[in-house]
C-alpha cells in the first residue's frame, strides 16, 4: 500500500492540476467570447486574419473542452487518492486503539503482578501499637492457620510474633483450608459467645488496618475457648 505523505504529496499535485485545468476552461470561454461579443471583438482585431474567427473560436473551444476533460481527471484521481488516504487513516487509527489497548493490557498485568509481589507486612510502629492494645486484654488460645505459599506464610509469623509480644501464646500451622479463602479471618466457636480474647484480637488488628472477617464455625473450632486466624493469599 502507498506511503500516506506520497499520496499526499500526489493529491495535492492533482489539485494543482484541476487549478489549471479551470484555468484552461477559463482562457477557452474568453476566446470563445471574443468571437461572439462584438464589443469583446475589439480588442482583438481579428478582421486582419483569414479565418480569424473561426481558428480563434476553436481553440477556445479546444481549450474548453481539454479544461473539462482535465478537471473530469483531476476530480476522478482526487477522489481515488482522497479514499486511499481515509482508508490508511481509518488502518492506522485501528492500529493506534490496538496498541492502546495491548498497552492498557500489559500494564494492567504488570500492576496484578506488582500487587502480587508486594507483601503484606506489619510494621514495628504497627506491632508496638497491637502490644499496647493488647497487653490488658483477656488472653487465651489463638491459632494461626495460614495457607501454603510464602506470603500468608510470612504475614502469619509476624501476627504471631506480634501476639507473642502482646503476651499471647499463640501456635502457627499450615492448613490446605486457608488456600482457598484470600484475606484475614477470625473463626470462633459461637458468635453469640464468642471467647473474651476474640473481640480485642478483631479490635486491634482494625486498629492497624488488617481487618479480621469474624466468621462462626464449629466444625474448625470446636473448642469454645479457642480463637483461630486464618490467614490467606493477599487480596488484591
Amino acid at each position: 500500500m502507498d506511503d500516506l505523505s506520497v499520496l499526499k504529496q500526489s493529491l495535492a499535485s492533482w489539485s494543482l492540476f484541476e487549478v489549471s485545468a479551470a484555468a484552461v476552461i477559463f482562457a477557452g470561454v474568453v476566446l470563445v467570447a471574443l468571437t461572439q461579443f462584438e464589443s469583446l471583438g475589439r480588442w482583438l482585431p481579428l478582421e486582419r486574419f483569414p479565418r480569424g474567427h473561426t481558428v480563434v473560436g476553436g481553440l477556445g473551444t479546444l481549450l474548453v473542452i481539454l479544461g473539462l476533460a482535465g478537471e473530469i481527471i483531476a476530480a476522478t484521481k482526487a477522489r481515488v487518492i482522497s479514499d486511499r488516504i481515509s482508508v490508511q487513516l481509518t488502518e492506522q487509527t485501528a492500529a493506534a486503539i490496538a496498541r492502546s489497548k495491548a498497552m492498557e493490557k500489559d500494564a494492567a498485568e504488570l500492576r496484578l503482578q506488582l500487587a502480587r509481589l508486594k507483601w503484606r507486612i506489619i510494621t514495628p510502629e504497627q506491632q508496638s501499637m497491637l502490644t499496647d492494645f493488647l497487653k490488658n486484654a483477656p488472653k487465651g488460645p489463638v491459632l494461626v492457620l495460614h495457607a501454603l505459599d510464602d506470603e500468608p506464610r510470612s504475614f502469619a509469623m509476624q501476627i504471631s510474633d506480634a501476639l507473642k509480644a502482646a503476651g499471647f501464646d499463640p501456635k502457627v500451622e499450615q492448613n490446605a483450608v486457608a488456600q482457598n479463602l484470600p484475606g484475614a479471618w477470625l473463626l470462633v466457636h459461637s458468635l453469640q459467645q464468642p471467647p473474651p480474647q476474640a473481640v480485642p484480637l478483631q479490635k486491634a488488628f482494625r486498629e492497624i488496618h488488617v481487618d479480621l472477617d469474624g466468621q462462626e464455625d464449629p466444625q474448625r473450632v470446636p473448642d469454645p475457648k479457642m480463637v483461630i486466624m486464618l490467614i490467606g493469599a493477599r487480596r488484591l
